[in-house]
């Protein structure tokens, strides 16, 4: 787990709810891999769009640390490619912080 998934998914959450469209199959994944419970699963599947889903989704990413906002950060990268790389993540196995900051902070001066 490294910082720079956790900033990403931070400093992104603004247009992540706005621009996810995939919002099950990565609520899926995390269900799946113990990361939603239940009762949250089915919070955010009963919300009518994806951006409601998407905030009831961050409201659960933040509850749950950093270590659920890393896996949503590498689901995220699953279903949402072309998203994931427009926000300045990469598709490098491993992060390199130092080579992935400048990206996130270029990107986050575009908002």
């Amino acid at each position: 787990m490294s910082r720079f998934e956790v900033q990403f998914v931070d400093g992104n959450e603004a247009a992540l709810i706005q621009r996810v469209t995939s919002v099950m199959p990565i609520v899926d994944e995390l269900k799946n891999k113990g990361m939603i419970q239940r009762e949250k699963y089915a919070e955010i599947r009963a919300k009518d769009t994806n951006q409601e889903k998407m905030r009831k989704l961050f409201e659960v990413l933040e509850g749950g640390g950093d270590k659920v906002k890393t896996h949503f950060f590498y689901a995220l990268k699953n279903h949402e490619l072309y998203l994931f790389k427009d926000l300045g993540g990469t598709t490098e196995n491993q992060c390199e912080v130092d080579n992935c900051e400048p990206n996130l902070a270029k990107n986050m001066e575009l908002r």
